[in-house]
């Protein structure tokens, strides 16, 4: 009777195959990883070496002096003026703007279930607070403008017709 086994052990095997079967569903399920981004400093190592390549040129040149901020500020400008050649070559390529329009298509679906889902929330929320969402208010303002379109065909009715009794009253 000492071997068999208690509640507690019981409950740790059932509780371990559903963890290992759960591992196994959810490697049938989950798609392979991605392959490995590509670094992101290859597309900048060109501007960037040709910076440093530049620093080390301009201190080749000139031994540091007092005047070193001046040194610093026209480096600085080279460096401005690199980088601003690369990426105005860069931006204007069709492979950059694939580029972009991938990654805003990417960004757009991946908020398009957060946006849902975080109206939904805020609709819930609203109605546990009684208040009228945008789209009952919206809908409110649209029976308002076409009761106000309604009451002034009447008018104009109500007054076209008085102005022809008028017209045929007694003379």
């Amino acid at each position: 009777m000492a071997d068999a086994p208690g509640p507690n052990q019981l409950f740790e095997q059932w509780r371990k195959q559903l963890e290992e079967g759960a591992q196994a569903w959810a490697r049938l399920v989950t798609p392979p990883a991605p392959a490995a981004p590509p670094d992101p400093t290859a597309f900048w190592r060109p501007v960037l070496d040709q910076g440093v390549q530049t620093w080390a040129k301009l201190f080749a040149q000139t031994p540091a002096t007092p005047e070193l901020v001046t040194q610093w500020k026209q480096f600085l400008d080279q460096w401005i003026e690199a980088w601003s050649k690369v990426l105005g070559q860069t931006m204007g390529t069709e492979q950059f703007a694939k580029m972009m329009g991938q990654s805003l298509d990417q960004f757009l679906v991946a908020q398009g279930p957060l946006k849902r889902a975080a109206d939904q929330q805020v609709e819930s929320a609203l109605q546990a607070l009684n208040l009228p969402s945008r789209s009952q208010v919206t809908a409110v303002a649209k029976q308002i403008v076409e009761l106000e379109e309604r009451i002034e065909r009447l008018e104009e009715t109500i007054t076209a017709a008085l102005r022809r009794l008028g017209d045929k009253g007694p003379r």
